[in-house]
């Protein structure tokens, strides 16, 4: 009797052991839940706060790959560059809107084709100043154009210090990310359209449309991070016209400061290939990779008028 009274409390203890561990899984599930849904609940605006007199700093790398092959024969041109560059904040308005001044403070580049020593540039170094580059330095070390972007990075109009002025706010010039107006969860995407001319002949220009998709991935101490990739929407069917798009769809990703309000880095690639380009039994590859990253800024008093 004694021994089926033991094993009964056993059996009870043991009962009462798994229902209770039961009610704290489904408790720590439930408080997971919870959590995941205030997580994908929570909404995050995105803009810029930008601030007169402000100097921001990038460097930006790049490195491309362009392989041609025709049947058993095939060429490669590489290229890799540094530029380190800024904007400087000219004004603010009440609204958030700004005015932005670009400048490329120095470049180094490299060229090669196949085996054959490299070309090196620098725009520092007198001596690594080939003649077929030295026109690069007219660029160097002085403002390059002057764009207004209102709070959420949207380009509303720009002035070129080179070269021929824009017609309109060209989306394809901005150097910003263009963030919604609306606040945006965890997995949520937004859009941007864009047009770029496209040379079909040495005269003749032809405008092709992309969709570029950002997706708000995670937030973690202040930080997003941002998936984009980018779609050709125009379809195109001449194999010689892909070639020169091959660069214009990257995908990548985006870290954003929601603290500071600034973008603190952008990592893009392409990796494709067109066969057909240059006729039968051609193909090109091609491959880059892009990262640019926020360097510390200096802050000093903005000068010059604003751009209306």
């Amino acid at each position: 009797m004694l021994q089926k009274s033991i094993v009964f409390n056993l059996n009870r203890g043991i009962l009462c052991l798994i229902l209770f561990s039961l009610c704290f899984s489904e408790t720590i599930a439930e408080d997971q839940n919870k959590q995941a849904a205030k997580a994908t609940a929570e909404k995050y605006e995105l803009n810029y706060q930008f601030k007169a007199g402000e100097f921001v700093h990038y460097q930006v790398s790049d490195s491309s790959s362009y392989t041609t092959q025709k049947d058993a024969i095939s060429e490669t041109a590489k290229n890799q560059s540094i530029a380190w560059r800024q904007y400087r904040v000219v004004s603010v308005e009440k609204s958030g809107e700004a005015v932005l001044e670009l400048m490329i403070d120095r470049v180094r580049l490299q060229t090669q084709f196949d085996d054959s020593p490299p070309i090196v540039f620098d725009s520092d170094d007198p001596k690594l100043q080939p003649e077929s580059f030295k026109q690069i330095l007219q660029t160097v070390g002085k403002p390059m154009s002057r764009i207004r972007v209102n709070r959420y990075g949207k380009l509303l109009k720009v002035h070129n210090y080179f070269g021929k002025q824009p017609e309109q706010a060209d989306p394809s010039l901005n150097f910003l990310v263009v963030f919604p107006q609306e606040p945006v969860a965890i997995n949520e995407t937004w859009k941007q359209n864009l047009e770029v001319e496209v040379l079909v002949t040495k005269t003749l220009k032809e405008k092709v449309k992309l969709l570029r998709i950002y997706q708000l991935k995670s937030v973690e101490n202040d930080l997003a991070t941002i998936t984009l990739s980018t779609v050709l929407v125009s379809r195109i069917r001449d194999p010689a016209i892909k070639v020169r798009l091959m660069q214009q769809t990257p995908s990548g990703t985006i870290q954003f400061d929601l603290k500071r309000r600034l973008l603190i880095s952008r990592k893009l690639h392409t990796d494709d290939q067109v066969i057909g380009a240059f006729g039968a039994g051609t193909l090109v590859k091609a491959m880059s990779i892009r990262e640019e990253t926020l360097q510390p800024g200096k802050v000093a008093q903005a000068a010059g008028p604003a751009i209306r």
